[in-house]
C-alpha cells in the first residue's frame, strides 16, 4: 500500500498539543471529523491501551501509535507535527517528538500496517526530510511537503 493512499488533506495538521495525550486527541479528533473513523471512544481506549504496553516513540523525533479496528476497511494514516516537540512521550531512544502518525488498520491488514510503517520509515530517515516537515506553518503547507517529499523517494 502507497504511503499517500492511506494519507489525505484532511488528516495532517500541525498540533496545538504540549502533551503526549493532547497530541494523541487531536490525532484521533482528526481520523473522525474526516468521517473515516466512526468510533472515537474505542479507537482512544485501543491507542491509550497501546501506550500503556509501551510507548510508540520509535526515535528521531518520531511516534507511530496505530490500533486496528473492526469497521476500517483500508489502512488510514493522520500525520501532525509538533515543531515544539512533545517531551513526555518517552520515546525509545529519549528524543523529544516532533512528527506523530498515527495508523489504523483494520483488524485482518497487518501487512498493509508494516508495509506503512516501513514508507514512513524511509520517508523520515534522514533529517534533511524530518527537518523540512516541520517548517510547515498550517495543514495546507504540510500536506505539500508531504507530497514533495514522498515524489523524491520515488525519483
Amino acid at each position: 500500500m502507497d504511503l499517500m493512499d492511506a494519507l489525505a488533506p484532511e488528516r495532517v495538521k500541525v498540533l496545538e498539543a504540549g502533551t503526549k495525550h493532547e497530541a494523541l486527541s487531536e490525532m484521533i479528533s482528526l481520523l473522525v471529523e474526516s468521517g473515516v473513523v466512526q468510533d472515537g471512544r474505542e479507537l482512544d481506549r485501543l491507542i491509550h491501551e497501546r501506550e500503556a504496553l509501551m510507548s510508540t516513540g520509535i526515535g528521531l523525533g518520531i511516534a507511530v501509535p496505530h490500533a486496528r479496528l473492526q469497521d476500517v476497511g483500508s489502512s488510514i494514516i493522520a500525520l501532525g507535527t509538533s515543531p515544539e516537540g512533545l517531551g513526555d512521550y518517552e520515546s525509545i531512544d529519549g528524543s523529544v517528538v516532533h512528527i506523530v502518525a498515527m495508523i489504523v488498520t483494520g483488524t485482518q491488514r497487518q501487512r498493509e500496517y508494516i508495509e506503512l510503517l516501513s514508507s514512513l520509515a524511509r520517508l523520515f530517515k534522514e533529517e534533511p526530510a524530518r527537518e523540512r516537515v516541520l517548517t510547515a506553518r498550517n495543514a495546507k503547507e504540510l500536506w505539500e511537503i508531504l507530497k514533495h517529499e514522498k515524489s523524491g523517494l520515488l525519483a
